[in-house]
């Protein structure tokens, strides 16, 4: 009689911690879907930030291309003949 309820408190302990560690593993699994989405979040702004500032950069080097000080040192581009 001693055994079965030894037995039945292990298996009322084990239920106990199964349940347990089921709800944290959900708590868990919700705050890292929650971090993850933040994630994704902030490296879409991040790209299009990257994108803006390639393209300005861009701008910034055509200008200075065009500049007429930029011509005076550098010359005009030469095409090759072939």
């Amino acid at each position: 009689m001693e055994s079965i309820l030894k037995s039945e408190i292990f298996f009322f302990i084990s239920s106990i911690s199964v349940i347990l560690i089921t709800i944290i593993f959900v708590i868990v699994g919700f705050y890292l879907i929650k971090i993850m989405r933040n994630f994704s979040h902030i490296s879409e702004r991040l790209k299009e930030t990257v994108d803006g500032a390639y393209s300005s950069l861009e701008e910034v080097g055509d200008n200075i291309k065009e500049s007429s000080v930029f011509r005076f040192f550098f010359g005009k581009k030469r095409k090759n003949k072939k």
